[in-house]
């Protein structure tokens, strides 16, 4: 079996200062290499949980987001015996940037039917963890921020922001909820065979159904007209 360590390597700017980009790179002993390009609302706190424990190190990552809503910051202190919170393990909401082609890795990302994603954003990001931008926001005065291109909340951005917009570049791509082939392959690299545990989970009181994102679907589709394109243009690599 090959060991895996990981590092993260960071994109920079025109000013060679400023940090555009930034991916946890996963190598294995044999020099393959493996990045995962994470999407808010995709799966992405649940995928982080399986890469710590498949290094074992998941006693280091400390995760309370389906106990306690974010707004709640007093009750948000690392634990003793944690170091770090596991929303920090992947490099948070980074634009899509494309790998140098002399690091040779696999690039693996999950994509999810935008309608459902956005139903998944606004019930645990505003409904529930009640962000700072957006709180209190009605599903339809979201819309209308989205609809003017204000993703202050960049849990609501479009997928094409971290996945550019060509499914190609991907060596494999997995679209929920059939999620079960990209975990099988992540798990056949680290040569190991673990579950992946669904995080991120608690949507609130009173969270909105499909049925009432149903009803916006002609202005949603219209703000996620690439993610469509892109979904719909996947082929091949589709595990």
């Amino acid at each position: 079996m090959h060991k895996v360590e990981s590092r993260v390597i960071k994109f920079l700017g025109r000013d060679n200062k400023t940090v555009i980009s930034a991916y946890r790179i996963f190598q294995k002993s044999d020099g393959k290499k493996l990045v995962f390009y994470p999407v808010p609302k995709n799966a992405n706190s649940s995928f982080k949980k399986l890469f710590v424990e498949l290094l074992s190190i998941e006693k280091d990552y400390l995760f309370l987001d389906d106990e306690i809503p974010m707004y709640k910051k007093e009750k948000y202190k690392l634990d003793s015996n944690k170091d770090y919170w596991l929303w920090s393990f992947l490099p948070p909401k980074p634009k899509f940037t494309v790998m140098p082609s002399s690091l040779d890795a696999i690039k693996i990302a999950v994509v999810r039917d935008p309608l459902e994603r956005f139903l998944s954003a606004y019930n645990n990001r505003v409904n529930w963890h009640k962000d700072i931008n957006f709180n209190n926001l009605s599903m339809k005065d979201v819309i209308k921020r989205l609809k003017e291109k204000n993703f202050d909340n960049q849990h609501f951005l479009p997928q094409t922001f971290f996945l550019g917009n060509d499914p190609n570049y991907f060596n494999y791509l997995t679209k929920m909820p059939s999620i079960n082939g990209l975990v099988d392959y992540i798990n056949q690299f680290f040569g190991k065979n673990l579950k992946i545990k669904r995080l991120q989970t608690n949507h609130g009181r009173n969270p909105i159904t499909m049925e009432e994102v149903s009803k916006f679907s002609n202005e949603l589709r219209y703000i996620y007209k690439k993610d469509y394109e892109f979904i719909n243009s996947i082929k091949g690599n589709l595990l």
